[in-house]
Protein backbone atom coordinates (compact mmCIF):
# COMPACT_ATOMS: atom_id res chain seq x y z
CA UNK A 1 0.00 0.00 0.00
CA UNK A 2 1.36 3.85 -0.88
CA UNK A 3 1.32 5.77 2.43
CA UNK A 4 0.56 9.29 1.25
CA UNK A 5 -0.76 10.69 4.20
CA UNK A 6 -1.07 10.49 8.30
CA UNK A 7 -2.11 12.41 11.34
CA UNK A 8 0.80 14.45 13.23
CA UNK A 9 3.55 12.20 13.96
CA UNK A 10 3.36 13.72 17.62
CA UNK A 11 0.13 11.65 18.38
CA UNK A 12 1.78 8.38 17.77
CA UNK A 13 4.89 9.68 19.11
CA UNK A 14 3.70 10.60 22.76
CA UNK A 15 1.85 6.87 22.46
CA UNK A 16 5.09 5.07 23.33
CA UNK A 17 8.81 6.13 24.16
CA UNK A 18 10.73 3.21 25.67
CA UNK A 19 12.10 0.46 24.87
CA UNK A 20 12.70 -2.38 27.46
CA UNK A 21 11.38 -5.48 27.64
CA UNK A 22 7.78 -5.35 26.98
CA UNK A 23 4.56 -7.26 27.20
CA UNK A 24 1.81 -7.29 24.20
CA UNK A 25 -1.51 -8.59 24.36
CA UNK A 26 -3.29 -9.10 21.09
CA UNK A 27 -6.66 -9.11 21.72
CA UNK A 28 -9.73 -9.22 18.98
CA UNK A 29 -11.33 -6.18 20.70
CA UNK A 30 -8.27 -3.97 21.46
CA UNK A 31 -4.03 -4.57 21.65
CA UNK A 32 -2.96 -3.42 25.13
CA UNK A 33 1.16 -2.95 26.08
CA UNK A 34 2.65 -2.86 29.19
CA UNK A 35 6.29 -1.83 29.31
CA UNK A 36 6.81 -0.74 33.24
CA UNK A 37 5.80 -2.08 36.66
CA UNK A 38 3.98 0.61 36.68
CA UNK A 39 0.44 0.20 35.91
CA UNK A 40 0.12 3.92 34.60
CA UNK A 41 2.60 2.58 31.92
CA UNK A 42 0.19 0.25 30.33
CA UNK A 43 -1.63 1.68 26.81
CA UNK A 44 -3.94 0.47 24.52
CA UNK A 45 -5.52 0.95 21.02
CA UNK A 46 -8.68 -0.79 19.18
CA UNK A 47 -7.78 -3.14 17.45
CA UNK A 48 -10.40 -2.48 14.36
CA UNK A 49 -10.56 0.64 11.52
CA UNK A 50 -13.02 1.98 9.04
CA UNK A 51 -12.85 2.61 5.14
CA UNK A 52 -14.52 5.50 3.62
CA UNK A 53 -13.59 6.07 0.00
CA UNK A 54 -11.23 8.78 -0.58
CA UNK A 55 -11.81 12.55 -0.46
CA UNK A 56 -10.42 16.02 0.49
CA UNK A 57 -13.33 16.85 2.72
CA UNK A 58 -12.66 13.36 5.06
CA UNK A 59 -9.14 14.30 4.51
CA UNK A 60 -9.31 17.44 5.61
CA UNK A 61 -11.92 16.56 8.66
CA UNK A 62 -9.25 13.33 9.69
CA UNK A 63 -6.69 16.49 9.82
CA UNK A 64 -8.57 18.62 11.91
CA UNK A 65 -9.42 16.09 14.77
CA UNK A 66 -5.62 14.76 14.71
CA UNK A 67 -6.61 11.50 14.04
CA UNK A 68 -4.45 8.30 13.19
CA UNK A 69 -5.62 7.51 9.56
CA UNK A 70 -4.10 6.30 6.25
CA UNK A 71 -4.90 6.29 2.65
CA UNK A 72 -3.89 4.94 -0.79
CA UNK A 73 -5.51 5.72 -3.89
CA UNK A 74 -8.65 4.10 -3.39
CA UNK A 75 -9.90 4.56 0.74
CA UNK A 76 -9.00 6.25 3.58
CA UNK A 77 -8.50 3.90 6.71
CA UNK A 78 -8.91 5.53 10.04
CA UNK A 79 -7.84 2.91 12.92
CA UNK A 80 -7.22 2.11 16.83
CA UNK A 81 -8.96 4.07 19.34
CA UNK A 82 -10.18 6.96 16.51
CA UNK A 83 -11.96 4.12 15.27
CA UNK A 84 -15.24 4.18 16.67
CA UNK A 85 -15.79 7.84 17.08
CA UNK A 86 -15.67 7.74 12.83
CA UNK A 87 -17.92 4.66 12.43
CA UNK A 88 -20.66 6.56 15.26
CA UNK A 89 -20.14 9.64 12.76
CA UNK A 90 -20.88 7.42 9.63
CA UNK A 91 -23.24 4.89 11.23
CA UNK A 92 -21.47 1.79 10.49
CA UNK A 93 -20.00 -1.25 12.42
CA UNK A 94 -15.86 -0.58 12.72
CA UNK A 95 -13.78 -3.60 10.91
CA UNK A 96 -11.53 -6.16 12.24
CA UNK A 97 -8.45 -7.31 11.79
CA UNK A 98 -9.05 -10.30 13.92
CA UNK A 99 -11.80 -12.56 14.08
CA UNK A 100 -12.62 -15.33 16.97
CA UNK A 101 -9.18 -14.42 18.69
CA UNK A 102 -7.11 -15.18 15.22
CA UNK A 103 -6.50 -12.95 12.06
CA UNK A 104 -9.40 -12.60 10.36
CA UNK A 105 -8.98 -14.35 6.49
CA UNK A 106 -12.02 -12.79 5.64
CA UNK A 107 -10.47 -8.49 5.99
CA UNK A 108 -7.25 -8.10 3.18
CA UNK A 109 -6.41 -5.24 5.22
CA UNK A 110 -6.02 -7.43 8.53
CA UNK A 111 -2.36 -7.74 9.08
CA UNK A 112 -1.49 -4.26 7.23
CA UNK A 113 -4.19 -2.58 9.63
CA UNK A 114 -2.80 -4.58 12.79
CA UNK A 115 0.53 -3.67 12.07
CA UNK A 116 0.14 -0.62 11.77
CA UNK A 117 -2.32 -0.28 15.38
CA UNK A 118 1.01 -2.20 16.43
CA UNK A 119 3.72 0.13 15.44
CA UNK A 120 1.26 2.95 17.47
CA UNK A 121 2.34 1.41 20.63
CA UNK A 122 5.38 -0.89 20.21
CA UNK A 123 8.65 1.34 19.34
CA UNK A 124 11.43 -0.33 17.82
CA UNK A 125 13.99 -2.54 19.82
CA UNK A 126 16.58 -0.88 20.71
CA UNK A 127 18.61 -3.77 21.76
CA UNK A 128 16.72 -6.85 20.91
CA UNK A 129 14.82 -6.49 23.88
CA UNK A 130 12.68 -9.38 24.83
CA UNK A 131 8.58 -9.18 23.83
CA UNK A 132 6.34 -11.58 25.14
CA UNK A 133 3.01 -11.33 23.02
CA UNK A 134 -0.21 -13.33 23.70
CA UNK A 135 -1.78 -15.93 21.67
CA UNK A 136 -5.07 -18.20 22.11
CA UNK A 137 -5.07 -22.23 23.07
CA UNK A 138 -5.92 -24.74 20.71
CA UNK A 139 -9.52 -25.35 20.11
CA UNK A 140 -12.22 -25.99 17.43
CA UNK A 141 -11.18 -25.26 14.40
CA UNK A 142 -8.31 -22.66 15.12
CA UNK A 143 -5.65 -24.75 15.53
CA UNK A 144 -3.89 -24.49 11.70
CA UNK A 145 -4.92 -21.12 11.74
CA UNK A 146 -3.19 -20.42 15.17
CA UNK A 147 -0.02 -21.63 14.00
CA UNK A 148 0.01 -18.91 10.99
CA UNK A 149 -1.63 -16.06 13.66
CA UNK A 150 1.39 -16.91 15.95
CA UNK A 151 3.81 -16.85 12.90
CA UNK A 152 2.99 -13.79 11.89
CA UNK A 153 2.93 -11.52 14.70
CA UNK A 154 5.98 -13.10 15.36
CA UNK A 155 8.12 -12.62 11.63
CA UNK A 156 6.42 -8.54 12.45
CA UNK A 157 7.64 -8.32 15.90
CA UNK A 158 11.12 -9.54 14.53
CA UNK A 159 10.91 -7.32 12.58
CA UNK A 160 11.01 -4.23 14.81
CA UNK A 161 13.84 -5.73 16.54
CA UNK A 162 12.59 -7.69 19.34
CA UNK A 163 13.27 -10.98 20.69
CA UNK A 164 9.60 -12.17 20.02
CA UNK A 165 8.16 -14.88 22.63
CA UNK A 166 4.64 -16.40 22.25
CA UNK A 167 2.46 -16.86 25.41
CA UNK A 168 -0.93 -18.34 26.51
CA UNK A 169 -3.25 -15.70 26.71
CA UNK A 170 -4.45 -17.70 30.05
CA UNK A 171 -1.58 -18.26 31.29
CA UNK A 172 -0.51 -14.73 31.25
CA UNK A 173 -3.97 -14.04 33.86
CA UNK A 174 -1.71 -17.00 36.02
CA UNK A 175 1.86 -14.82 35.73
CA UNK A 176 -0.40 -11.31 36.02
CA UNK A 177 -2.28 -12.50 38.83
CA UNK A 178 -0.91 -15.47 41.16
CA UNK A 179 2.24 -15.06 42.08
CA UNK A 180 1.38 -15.40 45.81
CA UNK A 181 0.06 -18.61 44.73
CA UNK A 182 3.37 -19.65 43.39
CA UNK A 183 1.66 -19.48 39.65
CA UNK A 184 -0.82 -22.49 40.74
CA UNK A 185 -4.36 -21.90 39.35
CA UNK A 186 -6.36 -21.82 36.63
CA UNK A 187 -6.26 -18.21 34.64
CA UNK A 188 -9.44 -17.31 32.12
CA UNK A 189 -9.28 -14.53 30.11
CA UNK A 190 -12.73 -13.66 28.65
CA UNK A 191 -11.99 -11.60 25.73
CA UNK A 192 -13.74 -10.09 22.45
CA UNK A 193 -12.54 -13.21 20.01
CA UNK A 194 -12.63 -16.26 22.71
CA UNK A 195 -12.54 -17.55 26.01
CA UNK A 196 -8.80 -18.61 26.94
CA UNK A 197 -7.85 -20.74 30.02
CA UNK A 198 -4.74 -22.21 31.48
CA UNK A 199 -4.32 -24.83 34.21
CA UNK A 200 -0.77 -24.04 35.64
CA UNK A 201 1.28 -25.73 38.14
CA UNK A 202 4.41 -23.86 39.59
CA UNK A 203 4.28 -21.70 36.06
CA UNK A 204 4.27 -24.30 34.36
CA UNK A 205 0.67 -24.73 31.82
CA UNK A 206 -0.96 -28.38 32.41
CA UNK A 207 -4.37 -27.84 30.30
CA UNK A 208 -4.36 -24.99 28.14
CA UNK A 209 -7.08 -24.25 25.74
CA UNK A 210 -9.91 -22.10 23.88
CA UNK A 211 -13.53 -21.88 23.21
CA UNK A 212 -15.04 -19.77 20.55
CA UNK A 213 -17.47 -18.10 22.23
CA UNK A 214 -16.99 -14.36 23.72
CA UNK A 215 -17.54 -10.73 23.64
CA UNK A 216 -18.35 -10.72 20.10
CA UNK A 217 -20.45 -13.79 20.17
CA UNK A 218 -22.59 -12.58 22.77
CA UNK A 219 -22.85 -8.97 20.71
CA UNK A 220 -23.40 -10.95 17.31
CA UNK A 221 -26.49 -13.00 18.69
CA UNK A 222 -28.33 -10.10 20.28
CA UNK A 223 -28.03 -8.11 17.07
CA UNK A 224 -29.72 -11.01 15.34
CA UNK A 225 -32.28 -11.52 17.35
CA UNK A 226 -33.32 -8.04 18.25
CA UNK A 227 -32.85 -7.14 14.79
CA UNK A 228 -30.39 -4.42 15.03
CA UNK A 229 -27.85 -3.54 12.80
CA UNK A 230 -25.22 -1.77 14.29
CA UNK A 231 -23.39 -3.91 16.58
CA UNK A 232 -21.36 -1.48 17.69
CA UNK A 233 -24.45 -0.05 19.54
CA UNK A 234 -25.33 -3.50 21.22
CA UNK A 235 -21.37 -3.34 22.27
CA UNK A 236 -21.36 -0.09 23.61
CA UNK A 237 -24.75 -0.65 25.75
CA UNK A 238 -23.14 -3.95 27.31
CA UNK A 239 -19.68 -2.38 27.95
CA UNK A 240 -21.75 0.81 29.90
CA UNK A 241 -24.83 -0.30 31.19
CA UNK A 242 -25.00 -4.27 31.54
CA UNK A 243 -25.12 -5.49 35.22
CA UNK A 244 -25.37 -9.33 35.62
CA UNK A 245 -26.62 -8.86 39.41
CA UNK A 246 -30.09 -7.70 38.68
CA UNK A 247 -32.88 -9.46 36.92
CA UNK A 248 -33.38 -7.80 32.90
CA UNK A 249 -36.06 -5.21 32.68
CA UNK A 250 -36.15 -4.81 28.45
CA UNK A 251 -35.51 -7.09 25.88
CA UNK A 252 -31.90 -6.03 25.24
CA UNK A 253 -31.01 -7.08 28.54
CA UNK A 254 -32.39 -10.13 28.93
CA UNK A 255 -30.86 -10.99 25.54
CA UNK A 256 -27.58 -10.08 27.01
CA UNK A 257 -28.30 -12.36 29.99
CA UNK A 258 -29.22 -15.14 28.01
CA UNK A 259 -26.08 -14.91 25.78
CA UNK A 260 -23.76 -14.59 29.03
CA UNK A 261 -25.30 -17.86 30.04
CA UNK A 262 -24.61 -19.88 27.36
CA UNK A 263 -20.64 -18.72 26.89
CA UNK A 264 -20.26 -19.20 30.49
CA UNK A 265 -22.09 -22.39 30.92
CA UNK A 266 -20.36 -23.53 27.06
CA UNK A 267 -16.73 -22.66 29.26
CA UNK A 268 -17.78 -24.27 32.56
CA UNK A 269 -18.45 -27.39 30.72
CA UNK A 270 -15.51 -27.66 28.61
CA UNK A 271 -12.67 -27.06 31.75
CA UNK A 272 -14.87 -29.91 33.67
CA UNK A 273 -14.19 -31.94 30.52
CA UNK A 274 -10.53 -31.39 30.44
CA UNK A 275 -10.01 -32.29 34.19
CA UNK A 276 -11.71 -35.60 33.61
CA UNK A 277 -9.57 -36.63 30.55
CA UNK A 278 -6.42 -35.00 31.75
CA UNK A 279 -3.65 -37.46 32.84
CA UNK A 280 -1.04 -34.92 33.05
CA UNK A 281 -1.98 -32.56 36.14
CA UNK A 282 -0.08 -33.57 39.30
CA UNK A 283 -1.38 -34.26 42.76
CA UNK A 284 -1.78 -30.33 44.15
CA UNK A 285 -1.44 -30.58 47.60
CA UNK A 286 -3.97 -27.47 48.71
CA UNK A 287 -7.43 -26.04 46.69
CA UNK A 288 -6.76 -24.28 43.47
CA UNK A 289 -7.83 -20.40 42.87
CA UNK A 290 -9.27 -19.44 40.08
CA UNK A 291 -8.63 -15.92 38.04
CA UNK A 292 -10.74 -14.54 35.49
CA UNK A 293 -9.80 -11.44 33.12
CA UNK A 294 -10.85 -9.51 30.25
CA UNK A 295 -13.57 -7.35 28.80
CA UNK A 296 -15.97 -9.81 28.34
CA UNK A 297 -16.08 -9.86 32.21
CA UNK A 298 -16.57 -6.27 33.45
CA UNK A 299 -20.17 -5.84 33.65
CA UNK A 300 -21.20 -6.12 36.98
CA UNK A 301 -22.17 -9.42 38.40
CA UNK A 302 -19.82 -11.05 36.11
CA UNK A 303 -18.09 -12.85 38.85
CA UNK A 304 -21.22 -13.83 40.96
CA UNK A 305 -22.81 -15.31 37.93
CA UNK A 306 -19.67 -16.85 37.02
CA UNK A 307 -19.39 -18.52 40.42
CA UNK A 308 -22.85 -19.31 41.15
CA UNK A 309 -22.70 -21.46 37.65
CA UNK A 310 -19.83 -23.24 38.52
CA UNK A 311 -21.04 -23.96 42.26
CA UNK A 312 -25.02 -25.11 40.34
CA UNK A 313 -23.18 -28.02 38.36
CA UNK A 314 -21.85 -29.98 41.42
CA UNK A 315 -18.70 -31.56 42.67
CA UNK A 316 -15.86 -30.03 40.81
CA UNK A 317 -12.92 -32.38 39.65
CA UNK A 318 -10.38 -30.29 41.72
CA UNK A 319 -10.95 -28.59 44.61
CA UNK A 320 -11.60 -24.86 44.19
CA UNK A 321 -10.23 -22.11 47.06
CA UNK A 322 -12.01 -19.21 45.89
CA UNK A 323 -12.96 -17.37 42.83
CA UNK A 324 -11.63 -13.74 42.11
CA UNK A 325 -11.68 -11.20 39.91
CA UNK A 326 -8.07 -9.86 38.16
CA UNK A 327 -7.41 -6.34 39.68
CA UNK A 328 -7.80 -4.95 36.43
CA UNK A 329 -9.48 -6.97 33.93
CA UNK A 330 -8.73 -5.18 31.10
CA UNK A 331 -4.27 -4.67 31.42
CA UNK A 332 -4.28 -8.51 33.01
CA UNK A 333 -2.73 -10.33 30.14
CA UNK A 334 -0.31 -7.29 29.09
CA UNK A 335 0.75 -7.09 32.45
CA UNK A 336 1.43 -11.09 32.28
CA UNK A 337 3.32 -11.08 29.36
CA UNK A 338 5.53 -8.02 30.64
CA UNK A 339 6.10 -10.49 33.41
CA UNK A 340 7.09 -13.08 31.24
CA UNK A 341 9.60 -10.73 28.96
CA UNK A 342 11.19 -9.71 32.65
CA UNK A 343 11.72 -13.27 33.67
CA UNK A 344 13.05 -14.32 30.30
CA UNK A 345 15.37 -11.09 29.74
CA UNK A 346 17.25 -12.07 33.13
Amino acid sequence: MEEKNQAPASKAETLSIKSSPVGLDIGTSRIVIADSPVNSDIRSQMNAFVAVPCSEMAENVLKQRGMVYERNCKNIYVYGNDTDFFASFLDTDARRPMHSGLLNPQEEMSQHIMQRIIQLLVPRAKRNEVLCFSVPGKGEGANGNLVYHEAVLKNFLQSLGYNAKAINEGQAVVFSELQDENFTGIGISFGGGMCNVSVSFMSMPMITFSVPKSGDYIDRNVVEVMGERNSTKVRLFKEENLDLSRQPKDDMTRAMHIFYEDVLQTLIERLRAEFKRSSQLPKVDRPMPIVLAGGTAKPAGFLQKFESMLRAGGEFPIEISDVRMAKDPLTTTANGCYIAAMSESK
